[in-house]
This record gives structure tokens, sequence and C-alpha cells, in this order.
């Protein structure tokens, strides 16, 4: 007669732990890179709103905010202001670096 055997066999483990390590190989870089891009995703976020902050503060006051630096969430960013005397139109532009390019964004007010 055939014994019934509870638990598992050690080949039963091995295979499991073999497509445990296999899985993990698979999705542990595919993690990695989503959560890369996830900041890269908040840090241009978050300098299109420190770039619609400034504008409206431009457009609310007519003079620039004299914030050259700002520092949020870890992260810096540099505001350039600058007048056009001609059409007399502001350009605001923000510079910041995520993990391994620089940016910048840039719009005008009207």
């Amino acid at each position: 007669m055939w014994r019934k055997s509870e638990g598992f066999f050690l080949t039963d483990m091995l295979l499991s732990l073999a497509a445990f390590v296999m899985a993990s190989a698979v999705l542990l870089p595919l993690a990695t890179m989503v959560i890369e891009k996830t900041a890269d995703v908040r840090t241009q976020g978050e300098a299109s709103a420190i770039l619609f902050d400034e504008l409206m503060y431009l457009k609310i006051t007519g003079q620039a905010s004299g914030r050259g630096w700002i520092a949020q969430n870890g992260n810096r960013y540099e505001l350039t202001v600058t007048n056009d005397e001609i059409d007399s139109a502001w350009e605001v532009c923000v510079h910041y670096e995520t993990g391994r390019q620089s940016y910048k964004k840039c719009s005008t007010s009207e």
C-alpha cells in the first residue's frame, strides 16, 4: 500500500524556489524602472507647477517674485524670469535635473 505523505518533497521546494527566483529576476528590474519613471514624472509635474505659480504671480503683480532657487521634495529648481522690453512679454523658465538629464521648461506671459 502506498503511504500518503503530508508536506513537500525536496524537489517540490526546489522547483518553487527556482520559480520564485526566475520571477523576481524578471520583475525586479521592471519594478526599479517603474519607480524611476514615477520619480521623473513627479519631478516634471513639480516643475510645471512652479512654472504656473510664477506665471500667475507675474499676471497678478506685474513683477517677478525674486525666487531664484526653489527646493521642493528633495529636488532643486532654478527659476529665471526675463522681460522682453520690445513687446513687454515675460519669459519664465524652470531648470531642473532628474537622475540622468537636465531639463528646461519655459513659457511666456501674455
